[in-house]
């Protein structure tokens, strides 16, 4: 019997952890959002897009995560000979939101959480993520569905709902090649968000990045807007007003 109490103990703890690590606040097109109160108004997406990563700019997740894979990227004069020059940006040029076209946030007919889940339901701006990051107090945090996951609860300072953003393969980061061999490389203590918008620069575009920063002295996270590779792969988190 005391085993059993034992037991229910756990479990009932795992469903309190669960149920605090996020708030449900309504549904849209059959998608769960949060509403943290800020200013805006604009409620978040209770869970990514997709359990794995876009490049930006893409409506379809997955790998070659590379130049060469990109969208929005196409060879120059140049026969590739080398499987790692298919991240020499030198040997690709951008053919979409670029330096030519000058255009600096997504359309719509490119914005995968808009083409994916429908209108109303869009990828946020850099300027709505830094909101995300400015109006919550984050922390890492282990939560337990039908697995165990980790990543960063964000409460908010406004009403005290609560956002959770998962990383490792859920919201992590993908870069495409490590010396010849095609390999994936997680960020075991960030979680990241990929924004509409892009960078002064045409090959970088903005994006949320959380890290868990444990030392001897204390356990932190930090973060806030900045930029990454175009073609490399983060996850999306949609936004609606």
């Amino acid at each position: 019997m005391k085993r059993i109490t034992n037991l229910l103990i756990i479990l009932m703890m795992a469903m309190n952890m669960e149920s605090s690590a996020q708030t449900i606040s309504g549904n849209i097109n059959g998608h769960e959002y949060v509403d943290l109160g800020l200013p805006s108004g604009l409620k978040w997406a209770t869970v990514n897009l997709t359990n794995t990563c876009f490049a930006w700019g893409d409506k379809e997740n997955g790998y070659p995560f590379s130049c060469d894979g990109y969208i929005w990227c196409k060879r120059k004069s140049h026969k590739l000979v080398d499987l790692r020059e298919i991240d020499n940006i030198d040997l690709f040029q951008i053919t979409k939101y670029g330096e030519k076209d000058g255009k600096t946030s997504l359309e719509a007919a490119d914005d995968a959480a808009r083409v994916l889940w429908g209108a109303p339901w869009r990828m946020p701006t850099a300027e709505e993520l830094q909101e995300l990051y400015d109006g919550c107090q984050w922390e890492y945090f282990f939560t337990n569905t039908d697995r165990v996951k980790v990543g960063f609860k964000g409460t908010s300072k406004y009403n005290g709902a609560t956002i959770f953003l998962p990383n490792g393969p859920d919201g992590g980061r993908i870069t495409s090649f490590e010396q010849h061999f095609m390999t994936v490389e997680w960020a075991s203590v960030c979680a990241s968000l990929w924004s509409s918008s892009r960078a002064s620069t045409e090959w970088d575009a903005k994006c949320l990045m959380l890290i868990h920063n444990l030392d001897a002295k204390r356990d932190r996270v930090s973060g806030g807007v900045g930029m990454e590779l175009r073609y490399r792969g983060l996850p999306i988190r949609a936004v609606c007003q």
